[in-house]
């Protein structure tokens, strides 16, 4: 197979992946009461970590910073999330995940975790291909 074929192949395979995730995991994401967006910004909150400036949300969910604000809005709205300053800069806005938040962030893990399509790959398997998209991800940012 050509290069520009093989390149062609595998990011049709990634799209028609992403499309199959999305499907499998509309029920879960209903019955969560989230959009796809939603989920996304949820996701990425990591109560372990410090909090990260709504813009740099943006930036990791590719999306204008208008939107984070409506997304983040949404959140809080549903008592999933606070805007607060930022630890170090008080000037910058954070995203924090409340009590709430943090136990349907975790529905939404095992919502994600059960409608996966790597579950039947090995550990070997899902660190290699978890590696090769990390890298090909690195290289379109």
């Amino acid at each position: 197979m050509a290069v520009d074929e093989l390149a062609a192949s595998l990011l049709y395979q990634v799209t028609a992946l992403a499309g199959e995730v999305a499907g499998r995991m509309n029920d879960g994401l209903e019955r969560l009461e989230l959009t796809g967006p939603t989920a996304n910004l949820l996701w990425i909150l990591d109560p372990e970590a410090e909090p990260q400036p709504l813009r740099k949300l943006a930036v990791l969910m590719r999306c204008d910073p208008s939107n984070i604000s409506l997304l983040s809005a949404q959140l809080e709205e549903r008592g999933l999330a606070e805007r607060r300053p930022h630890p170090r800069d008080g000037r910058v806005r954070t995203l924090v995940l409340t009590a709430e938040g943090r136990k349907v962030r975790e529905r939404l893990l095992a919502v994600v975790a059960r409608h996966s399509p790597f579950a039947h790959l090995g550990d070997e398997e899902q660190l290699l291909l978890q590696s090769l998209l990390a890298k090909a991800l690195d290289e379109t940012r």
